[in-house]
């Protein structure tokens, strides 16, 4: 089977008419049209009926269009992977991962591995490590993110802490008793946080003295005395040891299917040498 016309196919797939595969594939509408005329002449069954002026993929068609273009998808994935220069990675990670686990060990991780380019984003949004730029991902959640390989880091538990002169002479027996001081929240785990206040009986949305900010400034906000906040213990344990944070209830009680964790994840195409070997620090440093 001509290549040209199977990319064709798979692109009215994909795009939903001739025009758009066209202008996708950077060729003229008539030359989708040939190219289509041919496949159904070569494999002598129908792909397509007609709807007026549009073209409408028989259903048995577009299972076939969808097999094809996951398979284009592949290649070009194999070719970009084959193009990459091996010394160059692409990680996006969770903004407080990054800030408070990863930069004060990452000196240790350049020293051992000069040859690597490497490069961070810091973001909390899922993207698509198959097919996009990135070639690994810490990400926080329950590790249940289809297409990729998932290997757990750290425990995400979290614990409510304030700095000492936030608490003042306010005294804390329940966690409905929390309403009483101000709060600074984390935006990018908001979801998980108002699950945080149901499973505690807490009704925050009423709550006026709430500040949500970016997940790099709610550790800060907490040292700077701004309010109570709801993070991670990775990263408030240096703070609860130095007296700097106060932790101001005991440890949450999750039930399963709540229960978080750090996840380094990564698509099988994407298992360079640069990323084996950023890999293989995590675990040493995880172990120490």
């Amino acid at each position: 089977m001509p290549l040209n016309s199977l990319r064709a196919f798979a692109a009215v797939h994909e795009t939903g008419t001739v025009g758009a595969a066209a202008e996708m594939l950077n060729v003229t509408h008539g030359a989708v049209s040939q190219h289509l005329r041919g496949l159904e002449d070569r494999l002598q069954r129908k792909l397509f009926t007609r709807s007026g002026n549009r073209l409408v993929m028989l259903p048995e068609a577009a299972g076939l269009a969808g097999n094809l273009l996951r398979n284009f998808r592949a290649i070009a994935g194999d070719i970009d992977q084959f193009r990459r220069d091996d010394n160059i990675l692409n990680i996006t990670v969770t903004p407080h991962f990054a800030q408070y686990w990863l930069m004060p060990r990452l000196r240790d991780f350049l020293q051992h591995h000069p040859e690597i380019d490497l490069r961070i984003n810091t973001d909390a949004t899922v993207h698509d490590l198959a097919q996009g730029d990135f070639d690994a991902a810490v990400r926080h959640g329950d590790g249940n993110w289809p297409g990729v390989n998932c290997e757990r880091l750290l425990e995400g538990s979290d614990v409510v802490v304030a700095a000492p002169s936030v608490l003042g002479a306010v005294s804390i027996q329940s966690p409905q008793d929390l309403t009483k001081l101000p709060w600074v929240l984390d935006e990018d785990r908001d979801v998980e946080m108002s699950n945080w206040f149901v499973d505690h009986g807490v009704a925050h949305q009423t709550h006026t003295r709430v500040t949500r900010l970016p997940s790099a400034l709610t550790l800060v906000a907490a040292l700077d005395g701004y309010g109570v906040a709801w993070l991670p213990r990775v990263y408030a344990e240096p703070y609860l040891t130095s007296g700097r944070l106060v932790q101001i209830i005991g440890d949450d009680q999750w039930s399963a299917q709540n229960t978080r964790y750090y996840y380094l994840c990564w698509a099988d195409s994407k298992n360079g040498p640069a990323f084996r070997a950023f890999r293989g620090w995590l675990r040493r440093q995880l172990s120490e």
